[in-house]
């Protein structure tokens, strides 16, 4: 009798640890990734191909080198009541769109960043943040593996004690030469953004409904022009709601930190989501 008094908890302490176990098996979840393009006013984006600056109201041609940014606190939104639940995707990646011709095929695909597996059911939408979260803003490169995200020197100045967000570099031929110059007369951009007043986070209401077991690639644009909006007037020189990149050609200065925060702003613009 002692003995089957001893044993009787052992098998209740199976049963409870196994029912524990069944539950989460149970749950009903789908997998949800992300997949990132890029598009110039509807064209197709590649390094090195020659767009017009503004057509309409700029005919300069330019050409781009380098598109990049981290993305951080991704989550799908519903709505519970007066607020909205979020579940979160990824906490921070980096997305690279710097493909040129010769890379067609990868523009095409994308760029498809692994999330989670979720719980199944229809979302409202999906909240997206360019940049690094400032909790993990506050740390640096030597701190990470070097096959983590954040172990990226080429994306950390210490001047600002911050991870550069985003990049998008290339050149203008702004005297209309036909020529791409990097000396003499300097038609280069270097836009880096950063810093914790420059995370942006970007809503999209979207009904997104997820079926048990189903793998779903979420499909989202960025229209690379919308980046140079501006409504600054000192950094608008024209006039015409758009950044004077020739005036303007770079962010790494506390005079030009209003450019900075504004292009980081305007990810929110640019970027949609696909059908």
């Amino acid at each position: 009798m002692r003995k089957l008094l001893y044993l009787l908890p052992l098998s209740l302490l199976f049963f409870v640890t196994a029912c524990g176990d069944d539950d989460v098996q149970a749950e009903e979840t789908a997998e949800v990734n992300l997949n990132f393009k890029a598009t110039y006013d509807g064209d197709d984006f590649y390094t090195e191909n020659i767009y017009k600056l503004f057509e309409g109201v700029d005919d300069t041609d330019i050409k781009f080198s380098t598109f990049d940014f981290f993305i951080g606190n991704v989550s799908l939104i519903k709505n519970v009541g007066e607020e909205f639940e979020e579940t979160e995707l990824l906490e921070i990646d980096f997305v690279s769109l710097s493909f040129d011709p010769g890379q067609a095929a990868q523009a095409e695909a994308g760029v498809t960043i692994q999330g989670r597996k979720v719980p199944a059911g229809t979302y409202d939408g999906i909240k997206i943040g360019f940049g690094v979260p400032a909790d993990l803003n506050r740390t640096s490169p030597s701190e990470y593996g070097s096959g983590d995200v954040l172990s990226k020197t080429s994306h950390y100045w210490s001047g600002w004690d911050s991870y550069i967000f985003a990049k998008l570099e290339g050149l203008a031929d702004h005297n209309g030469n036909g020529v791409f110059e990097t000396s003499g007369v300097e038609e280069g951009f270097t836009y880096h953004m950063g810093t914790d007043e420059t995370f942006t986070e970007r809503t999209i209401f979207q009904t997104i409904t997820l079926e048990v077991d189903e793998e779903r690639t979420v499909n989202l644009n960025l229209d690379v022009r919308k980046l140079f909006r501006m409504t600054l007037s000192e950094y608008d020189q024209d006039d015409n709601d758009l950044l004077d990149v020739e005036d303007f050609p770079g962010t790494h200065t506390d005079a030009e930190l209003q450019i900075n925060k504004t292009m980081m702003n305007n990810f929110s613009d640019a970027v949609s989501l696909q059908e």
